[in-house]
């Protein structure tokens, strides 16, 4: 069986960089690499509708379910890729769905867990979180788009983005759905590797 290995954190944190510099250690030919949410499939475009606010929903378990099926749609392809023995390495996974929908309400976390028990995503062995600031994350996200004005719902709104990193540091803490491991994300980009690597 190969390895299940995920990458977490608010905007920002390095997901991509890391990702991109694991699949180089373990081989890009041994690896099934994913990102979400799945921009250029069906449920990842309604996704990034959402995100750049060209369609609101007022019943908030609608925003669960549309980010819940853009994971669900790999079930069946990172079942294969592990028994074939291949590393999954995934940029967000069902981790961030946990995050971000159980900020309302503390019984969110109970329902949230509960629907996957019906469809029982995959387990990952372990869940990176790659932990900075939310001045960091819009700094370098408002680098990244070439202005402030260009970020989405969430990245350009600071006050949800330290919000998201308290609730992240809380779910990892409390080591919930899988293992977590903490790691400071606004270190160079090598060592930061490099601490991934010695965690792995």
């Amino acid at each position: 069986m190969g390895k299940f290995i995920v990458i977490e954190g608010i905007d920002g944190c390095g997901g991509q960089t890391q990702t991109n510099l694991l699949q180089k250690h373990f081989g890009k030919e041994d690896v099934l690499f994913l990102s979400f949410p799945a921009y250029g499939t069906g449920t990842g475009d309604i996704v990034d509708n959402f995100l750049h606010k060209r369609v609101v929903y007022e019943e908030k378990s609608v925003e669960l379910l549309i980010y819940f099926a853009d994971i669900l749609q790999f079930k069946q392809e990172i079942l294969r890729a592990l028994k074939e023995g291949k590393n999954v390495i995934c940029d967000r996974y069902f981790t961030s769905t946990i995050v971000f929908q159980s900020l309302d309400k503390e019984d969110n976390l109970n329902k949230i867990l509960k629907l996957n028990e019906m469809f029982e995503l995959p387990v990952p062995d372990v869940c990176i979180l790659l932990d900075i600031s939310g001045e960091e994350s819009q700094r370098r996200k408002s680098f990244e788009k070439e202005g402030f004005e260009k970020l989405d719902r969430n990245e350009g709104n600071l006050i949800f983005m330290k919000t998201i990193r308290e609730q992240y540091l809380k779910i990892a803490k409390e080591q919930i759905f899988c293992k977590w491991e903490i790691i400071n994300g606004e270190k160079p980009i090598n060592e930061v590797f490099d601490n991934i690597i010695n965690k792995l």
